[in-house]
This record gives structure tokens, C-alpha cells and sequence, in this order.
């Protein structure tokens, strides 16, 4: 087995977890409350942005052409993860200034703070690792829901399932595997321990974070009296 796989093996349980979390079962059963959407929307699009930076300093890193296409691709997709978004947000009454102006929860946070360190201070592998969960995660988790509940014609979250079961987001996982197969080729075994760390935080907070989503949690204020 190849350390991609080995990596999301060890990340099993976890998803077995997440497709039981209130915000998914909700999407599936298209019962989950609008302004719970909404928050996700909100607090997922400035994630978005960071994700970019994170690629941007995997680009920076990358000694092989082959690399730099595949963190390139990976902005890509991001960017039409983004349209998307802004299409949901138009639908439900939003715009991208509403999607802009929001901040991130805490958990959303500490996730972006997670993965722009682990890219800035670590290796190529360390940036691939980084962002594994996110690119594994939403694709799985559709997966495994869609397979157990097919969606009926009137599904109000059928655009939404439609996105993230797209063929075209496998392939990007299938080139981030492959990415983080040659990394790990030319790492050393502290190196390669480092990047199973790096993602299996991230893993953490994936499965966390449709929590936080669900909850609609935010930071506590207490405003000078």
C-alpha cells in the first residue's frame, strides 16, 4: 500500500465519524436548516482563499515541473469550489460581500493556522499533507452518503451532493496521492512520520469542524463596558 493510502486507511475511523455528523446527515436527509447552510458558506470561503496560500507556498517549494502543475490544479479546483460557493450564497439571499465579511469560527481558524504553518516552516510533502483531508474528505463522505441515500429529483441540496461527487474531484485526489507517494519516497522516516502527523490533525479538525458547522459556532466577545 502506498503512503497516500496508508495515510487515509489510518483516517478511516474518522470518516466513519463524520458521515454520522448531524450537518451531513442533515444534507442528505434535506432537512438541515438553511441558516446553518449559510453559516457553512460563510465560514468556508475565506478557508478557501487560505487554501490558495497554502498552495501557493507548496508551488514555491516544488523542484519538479510535475509538482508545480499539480499544486496549480489544485487552485484551480479551488477556485471552482469557490464559484460554487458563490452560486449557493446568490440562491439563499447572499452575495460575495456577505461571504467576505464573515469571519471564521474558532475551530475554522485554528484548521487555516494548522495548515499555513505546517506549509510555511515544512517540506513539499508537509503542504500536501497539510490539505489531504479537505481533498479526501468531501468527496468520501459524498460518496459513502449518496451510496446508503440516493437523492430523490426534489432534493433542496441536490446542486450541493451534485459538486462534490463530480469525477473531476477524485482525479485530484488521485494526483495529491501521487504527489505525497513521491515525496515520501525521497523523505526519511522522520520526515515521512512528520507528514502523517501534519495530516492526521487535519483529518482532526475536518471532523470537528461539521460541529462547529452544525452549531453555528462563534467566537466568544466581550466588549469593553
Amino acid at each position: 500500500m502506498s503512503f497516500g493510502r496508508q495515510l487515509l486507511s489510518k483516517a478511516e475511523p474518522y470518516m466513519q465519524a463524520q458521515v454520522k455528523k448531524p450537518f451531513l446527515q442533515g444534507l442528505i436527509n434535506g432537512d438541515l436548516p438553511i441558516e446553518i447552510f449559510q453559516y457553512w458558506l460563510r465560514v468556508d470561503y475565506p478557508y478557501l482563499h487560505n487554501f490558495i496560500k497554502v498552495c501557493a507556498l507548496g508551488i514555491l517549494k516544488a523542484d519538479e515541473p510535475t509538482d508545480v502543475a499539480v499544486m496549480l490544479r489544485h487552485v484551480e479546483r479551488v477556485q471552482d469550489e469557490m464559484r460554487d460557493h458563490e452560486k449557493h450564497a446568490e440562491k439563499t439571499g447572499m452575495n460575495r460581500d456577505d461571504l467576505n465579511a464573515h469571519p471564521m469560527g474558532p475551530l475554522k481558524y485554528s484548521y487555516t493556522r494548522h495548515q499555513l504553518a505546517s506549509a510555511y516552516h515544512g517540506s513539499l510533502g508537509d503542504v500536501q499533507a497539510a490539505i489531504l483531508a479537505c481533498q479526501w474528505g468531501y468527496g468520501e463522505a459524498v460518496h459513502r452518503l449518496l451510496k446508503e441515500k440516493p437523492l430523490q429529483k426534489d432534493h433542496p441540496y441536490k446542486e450541493w451532493f451534485a459538486f462534490h461527487s463530480d469525477p473531476g474531484h477524485r482525479e485530484g485526489l488521485e494526483e495529491a496521492l501521487g504527489l505525497i507517494d513521491r515525496q515520501a519516497l525521497i523523505s526519511t522516516s522522520q520526515q515521512r512520520n512528520r507528514m502523517e502527523a501534519v495530516f492526521i490533525i487535519s483529518v482532526q479538525h475536518e471532523t470537528m469542524l461539521w460541529d462547529e458547522y452544525y452549531n453555528m459556532t462563534v467566537w466568544e466577545t466581550y466588549p469593553p463596558t
